[in-house]
């Protein structure tokens, strides 16, 4: 069984923060998550359940106001450094944003860590990504207290969100975690990456409103989420099983030159209903 670490950079993520450390905890040990705060002041919530803290390691580095795209890169940057020091101890380094969440089709019989350590990628893995929204004609405000997966029960396939957010060596990421540089991908096909910015229309509302994230050039970005929603609500979903294989085919073929390294983008055919054998688990 190999040694696995998960890592993300989080600045302001209250609302996700805790499902993050209780669905990675759960999976790969709560010693073996890194939270990497940007900013000085920032620190994890107070703790469910009464214990003195998450149990998790905090890293905190100084908050620089860049733009969007120059914080992104820095923020990756910051995130290999990581990763590479992380590889001394560890023998695989995952790495998400705090509302994105990797999951084991429950199919498969084997735990996360037991699959992961059998996977023969080199460099690194990409899961299949699914940006997970309400669907206003069928589904109700959401209850955060409660798993996300059967409240919501429609995502749009994405090539935004199959990252290569899997490393099996030390190695360069790009932005969001999006690419790994220099080197190709490989999609899995039994891991899926549920990315849950877009589930609650009221966050979504809040962060267009975030004056801070306004001044660094969010707002396109947040525009962007509040349309999941709305492709989500019109489009006509196709059941899941019946489009994810042809979803990675379609992610994996020929790319441009400058894009040679990330997932052709779909589309068509991108929104589809989740089996309801993901329910309940994040």
């Amino acid at each position: 069984m190999k040694r696995i670490a998960v890592l993300t950079s989080v600045r302001n993520g209250d609302r996700f923060i805790g499902r993050w450390i209780e669905h990675y905890g759960a999976l790969f040990g709560r010693e073996n998550l890194y939270v990497a705060f940007d900013g000085m002041e920032q620190t994890l919530p107070a703790s469910q359940g009464g214990a003195p803290d998450w149990g998790v390691n905090v890293l905190n580095f100084k908050h620089v106001a860049y733009s969007r795209q120059k914080g992104d890169r820095m923020r990756a940057a910051r995130a290999s450094e990581i990763a590479g020091d992380l590889f001394r101890v560890y023998d695989m380094v995952i790495g998400t944003d705090i509302d994105e969440f990797l999951v084991l089709d429950p199919n498969v019989p084997e735990g996360m860590a037991a699959y992961l350590s059998s996977r023969p990628v080199k460099t690194s893995l990409s899961a299949l990504g699914v940006d997970v929204a309400r669907h206003t004609a069928l589904e109700g405000p959401l209850d955060w207290g409660a798993p996300f997966l059967g409240q919501r029960q429609f995502g749009m396939l994405s090539d935004r969100y199959t990252k290569a957010c899997i490393l099996m060596q030390p190695a360069r990421w790009g932005s969001g975690f999006h690419r790994v540089k220099g080197q190709g991908f490989t999609i899995d096909p039994n891991l899926f990456l549920f990315h849950f910015g877009s589930v609650d229309t009221s966050e979504i509302t809040g962060r267009m409103e975030d004056k801070e994230r306004i001044a660094a050039g969010w707002s396109a970005h947040q525009k962007r989420r509040g349309s999941v929603s709305e492709e989500i609500t019109s489009a006509t979903a196709l059941e899941g099983d019946s489009r994810f294989a042809t979803a990675r085919a379609s992610l994996s073929r020929a790319r441009s030159l400058i894009a040679w390294n990330k997932p052709r983008p779909l589309m068509q055919d991108r929104v589809v209903k989740i089996p309801s054998r993901f329910h309940g688990i994040v």
